[in-house]
């Protein structure tokens, strides 16, 4: 009998889960479980993929692709792209059917073949044959038509046959809503890269959709540069010196700041090293902080504008932010500390996390590729 995957390939980490349990994976990663969505094209030749590749970035930027999921079904003159190009040190170029593609030193990849590296990586990390499962991926929300059939190409690409499309919040929703005695649910994904947020009608399973929306340019990447952004203003002003001079340079302040912000969890306060962010840095500028209220200033304007696309979904579905009676997180970046103070007290009600919020989409989508009950569920539109 074959067995049933889900995989959910983030912006920032992806995860695999096989009949509910997430897949550990083999070899140690840093995190066990999660394999960062990083890939790496070495000086040697040669690609390496996850959390070596992503140490990587601070020294090598330009050929360190992340993020591209940003990219998954864009063209070149779309608006994602420029977004891209503005905030991220890759150089890219026009593909020959007007997408777009990554030039680096071993030549010119799309963002479709990155996926379908990361996803083989995380299929041996995992030990899953991609021909031995039934698979289903989880997409955001916010994935047009395009971005999804990208996302099947890469999965063929890495080796899968019969693959199936749901989208995040449907996914998790899956996942809690097996035993559920629930009026109406929501799930809130505030990620790596994208946020999703869908309301969920649980009277019978399975459950109905009632509305969903995303915005693929809203998550924990957009904190960290702002975060940056922060830090940049904090050093022109005290010291004279422009971090944001030198993309590369940037990349690597950003990639500190990612760092910190996850620091401050348990950390008042976290020391950035500027000598190795920009050795060219003069002598008397050397460290910079972060502290709490820093984090706060950067990521409380970046919540509070999910609020506008759960106004509008509620709306769809014809409800009060109240009249939800769970609020289930997903995504790396819900735990944030005052990210769920400031989404209970939009919702007016303490917020599920039993399930690990890096976890949830893989297991939902590895419920939903096991349980045929659940196909209806699934994106139509692939």
């Amino acid at each position: 009998m074959r067995r049933s995957l889900g995989i959910d390939l983030g912006t920032t980490n992806s995860v695999a889960a096989c009949s509910a349990q997430v897949l550990p994976l083999v070899d140690g990663e840093a995190r066990s479980t999660l394999m960062p969505s990083v890939v790496a094209l070495l000086p040697s030749g040669g690609a390496i993929v996850g959390a070596e590749a992503r140490q990587r970035r601070a020294i090598d930027p330009r050929n360190t692709i992340y993020a591209s999921k940003r990219l998954m079904g864009e063209s070149w003159t779309s608006y994602a792209t420029r977004q891209f190009r503005e905030q991220y040190p890759h150089e890219l170029v026009p593909s020959p059917d007007g997408g777009v593609q990554f030039d680096t030193r071993a030549g010119r990849i799309r963002p479709v073949e990155v996926a379908s590296l990361i996803v083989s990586h995380l299929c041996m990390r995992s030990a899953v044959a991609p021909d031995d499962v039934a698979t289903v991926v989880a997409v955001p929300t916010s994935f047009r038509e395009p971005a999804r059939r990208a996302t099947l190409e890469a999965m063929g690409h890495a080796g899968f046959a019969d693959v199936k499309v749901i989208q995040e919040p449907v996914a998790t929703a899956i996942a809690y809503l097996q035993r559920a005695s629930l009026r109406y649910a929501a799930v809130y994904d505030f990620g790596g890269g994208t946020f999703d947020f869908a309301v969920i009608d649980c009277t019978n399973f399975p459950f109905r959709v009632l509305g969903n929306e995303g915005n693929p340019y809203l998550g924990g990447d957009d904190i960290d540069r702002a975060l940056a952004e922060m830090v940049c203003q904090q050093v022109l002003r005290t010291a004279g010196w422009d971090l944001r001079s030198e993309p590369v340079t940037f990349a690597r302040l950003v990639l500190a700041c990612e760092d910190a912000k996850c620091a401050l969890s348990e950390h008042e306060r976290q020391r950035l090293d500027i000598t190795a962010i920009d050795p060219a840095a003069p002598p008397s500028l050397k460290e910079a902080f972060i502290d709490r209220e820093m984090l706060a200033a950067a990521a409380t304007p970046l919540i509070r504008r999910t609020f506008s696309h759960c106004d509008a979904v509620l709306s769809q579905a014809g409800l009060r932010a109240r009249e939800v009676q769970a609020v289930f997180l997903a995504g790396g970046s819900s735990r944030l500390t005052l990210l769920q103070s400031m989404v209970s007290e939009y919702f007016g009600r303490k917020l599920r996390t039993d399930l690990n919020p890096e976890h949830v989409v893989a297991l939902g989508a590895s419920i939903a590729a096991a349980r045929p009950e659940l196909w209806p569920l699934l994106d139509a539109k692939t």
